[in-house]
């Protein structure tokens, strides 16, 4: 077990030095900067407090929180990041990751904690930006210079850097030293209360009349065996109070939504996407895929017996279930090939969420040969779930049809180590903090007994976890 740094250089384990010197080796031989990377355990059993000290916003933030997985990340700085705009994303990606984790050398004491890259792409990469999304990234995978672990294994700091041939081993011992400090300093800050703060409507793009006219539109061009169904989104805009925090409102969707990965993505002067999301797009560990079709929904009962008959409602609704059956049917044609075996239930089960319950098929199964999770999130996005079906004549007919540019709501967001495990949400019940303004975005998925105005309020009660994150509650 490697001991704490707390002074000097001197508490550096065995292990922890020959890594170093090691990597200085590789990179006078190789003639490139070798990135190294430390973890080790640390106590705390809260990693939110780790990113939400004033000075971070100058920095780049990441947080990822599963409370019903036993899993908490939290990412400052970068050592390493990437932006993408193009087609060819992926193999982009891979081939840049490649030579990141090239000779790179990795200290740990646990093997359920180390160096990942963070990111995620917008709902289509190489589409063009609105005034919403002009100064954020298309796509940005980035490697965090410290990242903090809470699993079941307890709670670790990874700490990365590059080692440069042309510095001293003194100096970069020094330099570890002092950053674990620095680090371990940051555990003990308070969180600072939940506060209530007045959400002033800013308006609905497109308005509800427009809305409706939309709907009727896509309505038009559903017909059986060409087009199915088509996820039409809608931007809801407010103005976000001077006493707003990201970080009372990260506490408010763990709180209520434990059953969703609350997440946030803070870019300085780019902004700062957060959410809730209620659908694991895939995750994937020693080549065991688990992934899962999330569509259907209806509102929560004010009590028991209305709940009751709510899921009722939601389970023999023939409308909800064609919309999910059709989400089912998509993720398997695209696995089938790949997958030995896939295994999921005959019929879906309700997901009971604070405001909605949804039908959800969990589905998972092994590959039939090594793979890498982004090669995954290509296959599967977009699913049918926040596209439609089929995805190609889905998509051309939002491109049409939507008013405003999606950005990173509905695309895929997540994490991933060097040897291509990982998982990957679709980010949706998000909004991008942006300049004063709250963009929250939310969509629901037009087959053709879909009604205009049971799509919107649909909508509605989508909006309601962000609307309670930005008010403190009070939704």
């Amino acid at each position: 077990m490697a001991e704490y740094i707390k002074n000097d250089v001197r508490n550096l384990s065995d292990d922890v030095i020959k890594g170093i010197k090691d990597a200085f080796t590789l990179s006078k031989k190789y003639k490139k900067d070798i990135l190294f990377s430390y973890t080790f355990r640390i106590d705390t059993d809260d990693l939110l407090p780790f990113v939400t000290h004033p000075s971070d916003r100058q920095h780049i933030r990441f947080y990822w929180q599963e409370p019903s997985r036993g899993l908490t990340l939290a990412g400052l700085n970068s050592v390493w990041i990437r932006d993408f705009s193009d087609t060819k994303l992926y193999n982009n990606i891979k081939f840049e990751i490649d030579q990141l984790f090239n000779h790179s050398v990795s200290i740990s004491d646990s093997k359920l904690a180390g160096p990942k890259l963070i990111g995620g792409h917008a709902f289509t990469v190489d589409a063009v930006s609105d005034t919403t999304w002009n100064n954020f990234p298309r796509s940005r995978f980035f490697l965090p210079e410290c990242l903090a672990t809470l699993n079941d294994d307890g709670a670790w700091l990874t700490l990365s850097k590059f080692i440069k041939s042309d510095i001293s081993v003194d100096t970069f011992y020094q330099k570890l030293s002092q950053l674990c400090i620095h680090y371990q300093n940051r555990m003990p800050v308070t969180l600072p209360p939940v506060t209530k703060v007045n959400v002033d409507k800013f308006r609905d793009i497109p308005s509800r009349d427009d809305w409706n006219k939309t709907i009727c539109s896509v309505l038009e061009e559903i017909r059986p065996g060409e087009v199915e169904k088509v996820v039409i989104s809608r931007s809801h805009q407010i103005k976000v109070s001077e006493n707003f925090s990201v970080s009372s409102a990260l506490q408010i969707l763990r709180n209520s939504y434990p059953n969703c990965t609350t997440f946030m993505f803070g870019f300085p002067k780019q902004g700062i996407f957060f959410g809730s999301s209620p659908e694991r797009l895939i995750k994937m560990r020693n080549d065991f895929i688990q992934t899962e079709a999330l569509a259907g929904t209806q509102a929560r009962g004010k009590n028991m017996e209305e709940d009751r008959l709510f899921s009722e409602t939601l389970i023999n609704s023939h409308k909800e279930n064609e919309e999910h059956r059709l989400v089912v049917e998509q993720i398997k044609r695209k696995l089938k090939p790949i997958v030995k075996e896939l295994n999921m239930r005959h019929s879906p089960e309700v997901m009971k969420l604070t405001n909605v319950q949804h039908l959800k098929t969990p589905i998972y199964g092994y590959l039939k040969k090594n793979g890498h999770i982004l090669d995954l999130v290509k296959k599967l996005h977009p699913t049918p779930a926040i596209a439609g079906t089929p995805t190609d004549k889905a998509i051309m007919i939002i491109q049409k049809q939507e008013k405003t540019d999606r950005g990173w709501y509905s695309g895929p967001i997540g994490w991933f180590d060097q040897y291509g495990n990982g998982e990957f949400n679709v980010a949706l019940r998000s909004a991008l903090i942006k300049k004063g303004i709250a963009y929250i975005f939310v969509g629901g998925g037009i087959v053709s007994e879909s009604i205009p105005q049971k799509e919107w309020e649909e909508t509605e009660l989508k909006l309601h976890p962000i609307l309670s994150a930005l008010s403190g509650g009070q939704f």
